[in-house]
């Protein structure tokens, strides 16, 4: 694959960038409280500037110590007293070569009186997404704010970083001056709404120069009722242009609407490129585009049409910091794929934790969980060839142990196999096929078509053990459940079974979910029935939402509150939390009735052995996320 575009150096003002890859911006709750930078942050950063980007915009910071801050663990840049660390951060940035931009934010209705111990305040009085009533902002709070956003510009100047990016979108105080939808103001601030934004850019540029590099973040779309469109985004943009933007960056959405703007796998790839192009064909200033591109050859084919100047990518640069040098270099085979799955980046903000990352152990720990090799190699025997295993002989092939790796089925992947058939879930193939490349060009012993009973694991005498033998679909006590009509879902995805025409899934978890939509995708009539109130609750808040988007767009009819009782030949007997009774028709019926774990090997390997790990679904079912981690650890605890 040839990147004549994506990878050669790119002017942007007085910055020479070394290719077109910027790392967007992403809050990563790694600094110390009260925002100041951290030694984790630095690391974190300069990780991702030592994989070869061309530059980094440092994730959103809080511009006072008043009303401003949108979040626990975000950054600060609002007193002097931060330039210091922020110089620190820069620097760390910049002496791997990547260009270095602050992005300053003031979160306006989007935060919480816990975080600030205020109110909050908006153009307009509304409620916040946590339902707190924002007030009104008063004229003297509009100019004391556009001077604490210039004195941050002025910080970040002093601090070294080579621009700043104001936040203007995700319905942040900007974009809420911006947007019709909340900004409903009868004063000169309302009559023009684009002007709090224009005054703001212009005490900027009084406090760092018109040398000094300035962009933009925007909405293209906020995808929500009386929100800002496209063609209202493309006339401000112009307005920005006249008024000496350097660069825009064009994202989307509103917090209320954030699948949006963190998009899930369930959404396409390169979900806002036309907002992007959309912009670009308004302006003449480079233009940078986000939002699930994370595949080079996208990101080269955006460039090569035309749709944008620059591409931005957030998660993808998390899971894997060395992208851009993999790419330089044609090794497309060992980028590490994110997988759009929000575990560990998004998931855990509401919960106020640093950021992880489903599959890479090492976010937020660069430092504590860098690889070693170890001086003395042990022989390590592991059981299970699932996502756990393949992570855990990875990690342990790297630090110079001998593996060797026992699958029971003919190829690798465990339950990863099936849940990547749907045709929305192509990032988990390609994660998968990475680990399997991994383990194969790190020489790790791979025993396919295998049972590890416990009589071969003590011919093969390891030294360690690692448990990762998986889970198995739960088999309910269900009358009918051995009927020719009736399959799990795994039996569905491996193609073992094939569903008629009208189909009922039976579990609504994240998993009946994404089977009623794989088969709603191929023209089946899908019922999905799911005995709790709610779908797809083991789903963080934007990848549910997404879903369950999709499961409507797929015409699934949904039943919750309904238990499946009995399958008969032609129909289902469904009966409620009231004994109420109903039977539906069906030709096929799937289950997706949870995993239990695999533990027969569990008791007899260690009254046979001192060291055994257990990891994975083995110890417990429940997501990639948990699998990597594991794996990860116990390849390095050995």
């Amino acid at each position: 694959m040839e990147l004549t575009k994506l990878m050669p150096p790119f002017r942007l003002k007085n910055l020479e960038l070394r290719n077109r890859i910027v790392m967007a911006p992403m809050l990563s709750r790694l600094c110390d409280p009260d925002g100041i930078v951290s030694q984790k942050l630095i690391d974190y950063y300069a990780e991702r500037a030592k994989g070869g980007v061309g530059l980094i915009i440092v994730e959103y910071c809080y511009i006072d110590e008043k009303e401003s801050k949108a979040n626990q663990g975000q950054l600060g840049v609002y007193e002097d007293q931060l330039i210091a660390g922020l110089g620190d951060l820069a620097e760390a940035i910049q002496q791997w070569g990547a260009k270095a931009i602050l992005q300053i934010c003031h979160a306006g209705r989007c935060t919480s009186a816990k975080y600030m111990g205020r109110q909050p305040i908006a153009p307009s009085a509304m409620p916040s997404y946590t339902g707190e009533m924002a007030r009104e902002m008063t004229l003297g709070e509009v100019e004391a704010i556009i001077e604490s956003f210039s004195e941050a510009a002025r910080r970040a100047k002093t601090a070294g970083f080579d621009g700043v990016e104001l936040h203007g979108t995700h319905g942040y105080l900007l974009a809420q001056f911006l947007s019709p939808y909340t900004n409903r103001r009868t004063d000169a601030y309302g009559r023009d709404r684009g002007l709090f934004a224009l005054q703001t850019l212009d005490r900027v540029r009084t406090k760092v120069g018109n040398d000094y590099l300035v962009g933009y973040r925007i909405s293209g779309d906020e995808f929500i009722e009386g929100g800002i469109s496209l063609s209202e985004a493309k006339a401000f943009a112009k307005r920005l242009e006249a008024s000496g933007i350097d660069y825009i960056h064009v994202s989307a959405g509103i917090i209320e609407t954030g699948q949006h703007f963190v998009v899930p796998m369930y959404f396409p790839k390169g979900y806002l490129l036309h907002l992007a192009e959309g912009i670009k064909s308004a302006v003449s200033v480079p233009v940078m585009a986000v939002g699930a591109i994370h595949d080079p050859a996208l990101a080269e084919e955006a460039l090569q049409k035309n749709r944008a100047d620059l591409i931005a990518m957030g998660r993808a640069l998390i899971a894997d910091p060395e992208l851009p040098n993999k790419v330089k270099y044609g090794r497309f085979e060992d980028i590490r794929t994110c997988l759009r799955c929000n575990e560990g980046c998004s998931s855990r903000v509401r919960q106020f934790k640093t950021q992880r990352c489903a599959v890479n152990a090492e976010v937020g720990r660069e430092r504590q969980m860098r690889i070693h090799p170890v001086s003395k190699a042990k022989y390590v025997c592991i059981i299970g060839g699932g996502p756990a295993g393949m992570e855990a002989a990875r990690v342990l092939a790297l630090r110079r142990h001998r593996v060797t790796l026992v699958e029971k089925e003919k190829e690798l992947g465990g339950l990863l196999r099936y849940a990547a058939v749907p045709a929305f879930k192509t990032e988990l193939k390609s994660f998968l096929k990475y680990l399997k490349i991994q383990v194969e060009k790190l020489g790790v012993e791979i025993l396919l078509d295998q049972r590890a009973t416990p009589e071969f694991v003590k011919e093969l005498n390891p030294e360690s053990i690692i448990l990762a033998s998986g889970s198995t679909l739960r088999a309910p006590d269900i009358p009918g459940i051995g009927k020719p009509f009736v399959a799990t879902c795994l039996e569905l995805l491996s193609g073992q079974f094939k569903a008629g025409e009208r189909v009922v899934v039976a579990g609504g978890a994240a998993m009946g979910c994404e089977v009623a939509a794989h088969l709603a995708s191929q023209g089946k009539k899908v019922t999905l029935v799911e005995m709790l109130a709610e779908l797809a609750t083991d789903l963080e808040m934007r990848s549910r939402l997404a879903l369950l988007q999709l499961l409507k767009e797929k015409g699934v009819k949904t039943l919750t509150n309904w238990k499946l009782e009995k399958i008969e030949k032609g129909y289902v007997l469904l009966i409620d939390r009231d004994w109420k009774k109903q039977e539906m028709a069906t030709d096929s019926v799937v289950l997706a009735l949870g995993l239990t774990s695999n533990q027969e090997l569990l008791r007899p390997l260690r009254e046979n052995f001192q060291e055994v790990y257990v990891i994975g679904d083995c110890l417990e079912p429940r997501k990639v996320y948990h699998a990597i981690h594991e794996g990860a650890f116990a390849g390095r605890a050995i």
